[in-house]
């Protein structure tokens, strides 16, 4: 189960990675001459960095938890060291912490 884990973490990463490098094509794009038009780019521009941030901390998330299931700490708590709910990381696959000590 841990390898098939990886593997969906470590496909959810590329699929992250390729938004990343779609939103830095967009951006190396340029502005349009027309002065209504770049203020809509620069919105459209706001709303891509959010994504692309977004995306980092995903890949960042899922990269933490592919260690933590190499090191056999996947699934388990830092905090009490007690089994995260199954239904909890299939909700938040790179949870760190059981709902007891989430909350």
């Amino acid at each position: 189960m841990t390898d098939q884990l990886k593997t969906t973490f470590t496909k959810r990463i590329i699929e992250l990675q390729h938004r990343i490098s779609s939103i830095h094509q967009d951006f190396a794009g340029g502005r349009d001459a027309d002065w209504s038009e770049q203020a809509g780019e620069r919105e459209n521009d706001e709303v891509l960095n959010a994504l692309e941030s977004e995306a980092k901390v995903e890949i960042q998330q899922l990269s933490n938890a592919i260690l933590r299931i190499d090191s056999g700490q996947y699934g388990l708590c830092e905090n009490c060291g007690e089994a995260i709910a199954k239904q909890r990381l299939v909700v938040q696959p790179a949870a760190l912490k059981c709902i007891s000590c989430a909350d």
